[in-house]
């Protein structure tokens, strides 16, 4: 292309950093002061390119990538901006790109500094980039400190709010609860909290059309926050978007913030902060759900198998292993009959080495818990006040023994979620130091996080079972009512078990004097383990043994 055709561009950029240094930075000015620049040195086939709202750090920018792909093609023969900093704030970046100009021939000239390559380098102008690195830096870390402050105080400072809430209209830095979409969010927890499994949640939402979170804040927002296919496909809600609502603690009334953090200010690129440093506020907004609504939600946020219904297991989220702690692994054997049992899932992924069966069948586990929920009904429907002082013994009884266990549970679920995190950030540091694919990471990390999921349960558990043992009298009189209600049941339902039901332990089948037993440990909500917490049985069917036990 001829030089008299080549164009002179005229860059534009603003970031939101830059909006508070007021008009002087304005596009609107940066427009008027290269155009009168031009004019008066009779540079004419101008032509703007302009980026507003991006950082300097940023060259992922549209104006500036346009403004690169046109000098690619030839089509460039001048480059005039305000200052050196409006091109880059990244000194190397910068200098790479001063290079790629010279060599191509382009003039660059920036107008406040005085620099105009047609009259030679300026031996100053590496400094300036330095200098504008500087003040990026400086503004990235003013800008985290502001919002760790605010976070500290309780304050809100997500773009927008969680599907729910909306900000007060009188401030910014509050939620209140939003009428479009707040009756949306306790249905999804009422759900949850009677057993409906993610994908049933999910697949009732779009049966009803109700648009899901990123669809509903682009249609509040005038097209904002939201992809093509959230566009499209409104109410495409799936199984993670319900668990990761279900699962956040913003719906208690409390704040978590800072959990999410970038790699430097030259990065956009969004990492995990270990949760050590994850700010918590507690009681800053109203809540839209109960806590015991909101714990028999999470039951079904870390439930993996589902029947050929997309049900939820009645037992999922309950069981434990007697011995290692971990989840236990449904199993289904089709043969000449049907049969589902659970075992431990250490020794289903890693082997006999790492821990023992403690097979258990389900019906075998169905009866006894079945059998063991009737009999407190009665008790409680037929013998209300023996029954709740018989509580209130057993549990002044086991209270400092259980106190005792829990807390060193969460001691130990807790130094493992630190080594856990320790391990998942070397590994994600080898996989950007290009020592490990993609692919190897993702298979590294995908056992570590699920064992993360895990013991963050367990630590929920053993907090909400510490905070339920401070009012003995209390517990007892609401465990009575609820379990009251199931008098004369003749079926379980994942509802019955999670409102009930804390945890279900399965201990290793013991064959010691020559006969098959099995212990079971059921821990019921509010009062724990009921009964000495033992159910023993052998190779006879449970009826037989429950007369014996129970007369």
């Amino acid at each position: 292309m001829k030089q008299q055709n080549k164009i002179i561009a005229l860059y534009c950029r603003l970031s939101r950093d830059d909006e508070n240094e007021g008009y002087s930075s304005s596009i609107m000015s940066q427009k008027q002061i290269l155009g009168q620049y031009a004019k008066q040195n009779g540079l004419t086939n101008t032509e703007f390119f302009i980026d507003d709202g991006y950082s300097g750090t940023n060259f992922q920018r549209p104006g500036w990538q346009d403004l690169i792909a046109r000098i690619e093609n030839g089509e460039v023969s001048t480059i005039i901006c305000k200052d050196s900093s409006r091109m880059a704030r990244n000194y190397l970046q910068a200098g790479l790109y001063r290079e790629m100009f010279h060599e191509k021939g382009i003039r660059l000239i920036c107008v406040n500094d005085g620099i105009d390559t047609a009259n030679g380098e300026d031996d100053f102008t590496p400094f300036r980039e330095i200098m504008s690195e500087w003040y990026a830096r400086d503004c990235s870390r003013k800008v985290k400190a502001g919002y760790r402050a605010k976070a500290m105080n309780g304050q809100y400072t997500g773009a927008y709010a969680p599907y729910g809430y909306m900000k007060d209209p009188d401030n910014k830095h509050r939620l209140v609860p939003n009428p479009a979409t707040a009756d949306n969010l306790k249905l999804m927890f009422e759900l949850a909290a009677n057993g409906m499994s993610l994908f049933k949640i999910a697949q009732s939402l779009r049966s009803d059309r109700i648009l899901k979170p990123r669809a509903y804040t682009s249609q509040v927002t005038g097209g904002k926050y939201a992809s093509e296919k959230d566009i499209k496909c409104p109410y495409d809600w799936a199984s993670k978007t319900v668990s990761t609502i279900l699962q956040n603690q913003v719906y208690l009334g409390h704040l978590v913030s800072n959990k999410f953090t970038t790699q430097s200010f030259k990065s956009k690129k969004i990492v995990p902060n270990d949760e050590s440093e994850w700010i918590v506020s507690k009681n800053t907004h109203e809540p839209l759900v109960d806590e015991h609504t909101f714990e028999l939600a999470q039951k079904i946020t870390v439930v993996k198998r589902v029947t050929r219904t997309g049900e939820p297991h009645i037992f999922a989220g309950l069981l434990r292993c007697g011995t290692c702690n971990k989840a236990m692994h449904y199993l289904i054997r089709t043969g000449r009959s049907y049969t589902a049992s659970y075992s431990c899932t250490t020794y289903s992924r890693y082997g006999k080495e790492y821990c023992s069966m403690h097979y258990i069948r389900y019906e075998d586990l169905y009866d006894i818990v079945l059998n063991d929920i009737r009999r407190y009904a009665e008790l409680a429907k037929n013998h209300e006040q023996e029954f709740v002082e018989a509580l209130k013994k057993a549990g002044s009884d086991n209270t400092e023994k259980q106190l005792a266990q829990y807390k060193k549970d969460i001691s130990k679920a807790k130094k493992r979620l630190s080594e856990i995190s320790f391990i998942i950030k070397k590994l994600y540091e080898d996989s950007v130091m290009g020592k490990l694919t993609d692919e190897r990471f993702c298979e590294m990390t995908r056992d570590y996080e699920a064992e993360s999921v895990d013991l963050k349960v367990r630590v929920r558990d053993a907090e909400k079972a510490i905070s339920s043992h401070k009012d003995a009298d209390s517990n007892s009189r609401q465990f009575t009512a609820l379990v009251k209600k199931y008098f004369e049941v003749e079926a379980l339902d994942a509802a019955m078990l999670n409102g009930l039901v804390e945890k279900i332990v399965i201990h290793e089948r013991d064959i010691s004097e020559g006969e098959r037993r099995q212990k079971i440990d059921i821990y019921y909500n509010f009062v724990g383990i009921l009964n000495d917490g033992e159910h023993t049985f052998g190779d006879r069917r449970w009826k037989d043994y429950r007369s014996e036990k129970y007369p």
